[in-house]
């Protein structure tokens, strides 16, 4: 602000000389188209809503790059205030993102982590739920790189009399989101060899077996088995507090499957 307005002083200044003549016939006219000019101009540049430029949002975007670069969390304030500059919630919701992802580039996680906090609670439309949760997963394979390779292995034995034909498995969080975080079908399986269940079976980026891991989350895995003749079921539970090495093991044994009702 303060290089803004010695700008205008320095600007002005044969403005100035020009209203100091003695023998100047234009004073009145010249000071007025002076005025006019240079106040719509400072009213332009202090509007958050400005046409050419606002030192409002040169301020603000100044005061969130410093956040970012002390990694420290945002103001509520400002970053709300900054949000709100934009009319639609999407370009809003995009900007948001960006700050996001300059974070993320600057390896600034605890800014990361608060825009995301921010961007939760502003945008709770559907609309956004999976957007947010693709932030939420880029965030996390910044942050911790070695989740990466987080695994279920899943051991089965055949259903009794069972001419196994598929399996299919279903992960998910007891009283979580109603939406699963690891689907597998395999058809034809072989038994001999355990199925794994990572990240790249979730149904939602970033709500998956990689996230259950880092929050030590107890999850819930059906089985189901469709043989020749019958269909079968089974259900485990396993914490993930125990685990080690960003893996766990989980087994369904030949008496643990129960028929399914036709």
């Amino acid at each position: 602000m303060l290089i803004i307005i010695a700008v205008l002083v320095i600007l002005l200044l044969p403005v100035i000389s020009y209203l100091f003549q003695p023998f100047s016939n234009q004073k009145s006219f010249v000071f007025l188209a002076t005025f006019i000019i240079c106040g719509g101009f400072l009213l332009n540049f202090l509007s958050p809503n400005a046409l050419i430029g606002s030192w409002v949002q040169t301020t603000q975007s100044e005061s969130i790059y410093r956040t970012i670069v002390r990694n420290e969390d945002f103001d509520n304030f400002i970053i709300n205030e900054y949000l709100d500059n934009i009319s639609s919630e999407d370009e809003s919701f995009m900007l948001g993102a960006q700050v996001f992802y300059k974070a993320l580039e600057l390896g600034s996680f605890n800014s990361a982590e608060s825009i995301l906090k921010t961007l939760n609670t502003q945008f709770i439309s559907e609309n956004y739920q999976v957007p947010i949760f693709n932030l939420l997963a880029d965030l996390r394979d910044e942050k911790y790189p070695n989740l990466g390779n987080s695994k279920l292995l899943v051991y089965t034995e055949n259903p009794p009399n069972c001419n196994l034909l598929s399996l299919q498995f279903f992960a998910s969080i007891p009283g979580g989101p109603n939406v699963n975080i690891a689907a597998l079908e395999i058809i034809s399986p072989n038994i001999n060899e355990p199925f794994k269940l990572d990240k790249s079976h979730s149904l939602v980026r970033g709500f998956d077996i990689t996230s259950a891991f880092l929050q030590q989350e107890i999850i819930k895995v059906e089985a189901q088995a469709q043989c020749n003749n019958s269909s079968f079921q089974a259900f485990k539970s396993i914490d993930l507090k125990y685990s080690k090495g960003n893996q766990d093991e989980l087994f369904f044994y030949a008496d643990e499957w129960l028929k399914k009702e036709q």
